[in-house]
C-alpha cells in the first residue's frame, strides 16, 4: 500500500548496533538479535544500505507480499544490464530464473518441475544422498577424534547435489568449487561491486550441466532420475527447455551449495549438547523433520535473511516508509526468537509446533531445495549415530569465520568418539 502521510520518523542504525561481522556477534549475536527484535522491528542499516524486518509476522509479511519484488533488477541500485548481445549464459539463464519472472510463468515452472519432487524420485535422491554420505563419512582421517566442519559439514551439499543431478565424480571438482561457491555470490547485493567476477566463475559448471540435459534429451531414454524426469515432463503440452532445467538445478545449487552447510555442523552440535532431545529423536525417529526445523531456528546462524526483497512502490511496514527499489533483508535469525511466535524461544524442543515457520522462505518463493536439505540432515544424523552412537562429545572450543558473507561459519567444531 502506498505511504501513509502520518509516517514521518526514519529507524536508523548502523554498525554499532549491528554489526554481522563483528566477533563478538559471531560468537554471541543473542543480545543484538534481542535490540534487533524490541528496539529496531523496522530499521534502516546506513552502512549496509539495508532495511532489515526482524519481527516474526512481519518478515513473513515482506516474504508473501506481491509488494515485494525478488528480481535484482528491482533493486535501485542494480548493476546496468548488459547489452544482449554481450549477455553470458549466466545472464541468458537469470532472465527465466523462478526468482525473476512473473507470478504466471513462477507458476507453470513450479508445475512442471514438480514431477521431479515426486515421492518415487525423492526416494531415488535419498539413496544418491545416503551414498555421498556414507563416503563422506569414510573419508574421516580419524574417526577417533575430527572436526566436524571440515571433514564432513563443507563436503555435504554440493556433493550430494552433484550426485542428484548426476555429476560423475571426474567433474566433481568443476562443479563443487566453481560452480556453487560463485551462483551464491553472484545475485547477492552486498557483492555487487565483484558481479563480474562471480558470474564468469559459474560458467564452466553451468555449460558442463546444460551439455548433460542436451544430452539426456537427445537420448531415446531420458531416464527416470531427477534431470530424466525434469526432460520427460509434459503436462498441457508443454516442457521445460533445457535452459529452464538448468534454471531449475541452478536453484537447488544455490539453496544448498553454502548455507546448507551450516546444517551439519549446528546438528551435530546441537544433539551433542543436548542429550536429552538427542535420546528422544532415537525413541521417536518421526520427529527428525522437526528436529531439523529446530536446529535451524534456534542457531541464529544467518547474519541476513532470506533472497533479498525490493518493494515496487513506497510501502509502509510498521511505521516506516520502505523506499521502492530499497534493499530489503526478512532478518530470520531475530525473526526465529521472537517470543510472540515461539514462547520459550532459547529452549531447543523438536517437539515444537514450526507451523507457520519462515525458516525456508514462505510465499510463493519458498525455498525449492527444502525438501533436499532435510534429507541432507536426516541422512547425515543418522550415519553420525550409526557409526558413533553414545561415545560422541564435543571437546574444546567452537571457531567461527567472521568473514563469511551470509552466515556465523563454524570452522571448527571437534568431535573425540569411540570409533575403532
Amino acid at each position: 500500500m502506498p505511504a501513509k502521510a502520518t509516517v514521518s520518523r526514519r529507524l536508523e542504525i548502523d554498525y554499532s548496533v549491528y554489526n554481522p561481522f563483528a566477533m563478538a556477534f559471531i560468537e554471541n549475536p543473542f543480545p543484538v538479535l534481542e535490540r534487533m527484535l524490541h528496539e529496531f522491528p523496522v530499521a534502516f542499516h546506513k552502512d549496509i544500505n539495508a532495511w532489515f524486518v526482524s519481527p516474526h509476522e512481519l518478515a513473513a509479511e515482506v516474504l508473501r507480499s506481491p509488494r515485494f519484488s525478488t528480481r535484482l533488477a528491482d533493486w535501485k541500485d542494480a548493476p546496468p544490464p548488459r547489452p544482449a548481445d554481450k549477455w553470458t549464459l549466466l545472464d541468458r539463464l537469470q532472465e527465466i530464473a523462478m526468482v525473476n519472472v512473473g507470478p504466471e510463468q513462477h507458476m507453470r515452472l513450479r508445475r512442471l518441475t514438480a514431477p521431479a519432487f515426486s515421492r518415487r524420485v525423492m526416494d531415488q535422491i535419498e539413496a544418491s544422498i545416503r551414498e555421498a554420505v556414507v563416503d563422506i563419512f569414510d573419508e574421516i582421517e580419524n574417526p577417533r577424534l575430527f572436526n566436524v566442519a571440515t571433514e564432513i559439514s563443507v563436503k555435504v551439499p554440493i556433493r550430494t547435489i552433484a550426485r542428484m543431478v548426476g555429476v560423475p565424480p571426474e567433474a566433481s571438482e568443476l562443479f563443487e568449487h566453481g560452480l556453487g561457491w560463485n551462483l551464491v555470490r553472484v545475485t547477492n547485493p552486498m557483492y555487487a561491486a565483484d558481479r563480474d567476477t562471480y558470474i564468469n566463475g559459474t560458467l564452466p559448471g553451468l555449460q558442463y550441466l546444460l551439455d548433460t540435459i542436451s544430452a539426456r534429451r537427445q537420448a531415446g531414454d531420458p531416464g527416470d532420475d531427477f534431470i530424466g524426469t525434469l526432460v520427460a515432463t509434459e503436462i498441457d503440452g508443454e516442457r521445460l527447455s533445457d535452459l529452464e532445467i538448468l534454471s531449475v538445478i541452478s536453484a537447488l545449487v544455490t539453496a544448498g551449495a553454502d548455507t546448507a552447510v551450516d546444517l551439519h555442523t549446528l546438528a551435530i552440535q546441537a544433539l551433542l549438547k543436548h542429550p536429552d532431545q538427542r535420546a528422544l529423536l532415537r525413541q521417536r525417529p518421526e520427529l527428525m523433520e522437526g528436529a531439523i526445523l529446530e536446529i535451524l531456528r534456534c542457531s541464529a546462524r544467518g547474519k541476513f535473511g532470506a533472497i533479498p526483497r525490493y518493494p515496487l512502490q513506497d510501502t509502509e511496514l510498521d511505521g516506516q516508509v520502505l523506499e521502492k527499489g530499497s534493499f530489503v533483508m526478512p532478518f530470520f535469525s531475530a525473526a526465529a526468537l521472537d517470543p510472540a511466535k515461539w514462547p520459550e524461544p532459547y529452549r531447543f524442543d523438536i517437539t515444537r509446533n514450526h507451523s507457520g515457520n519462515i525458516i525456508f522462505g514462505a510465499g510463493p518463493h519458498l525455498c525449492i531445495g527444502l525438501n533436499l536439505v532435510k534429507a541432507q540432515g536426516k541422512i547425515t544424523i543418522e550415519e553420525f549415530e550409526r557409526r558413533f552412537g553414545d561415545t560422541a562429545e564435543l571437546v574444546g572450543g567452537v571457531e567461527y569465520d567472521p568473514t563469511h558473507f551470509n552466515t556465523r561459519r563454524i570452522t571448527t567444531l571437534m568431535v573425540r568418539t569411540g570409533a575403532s
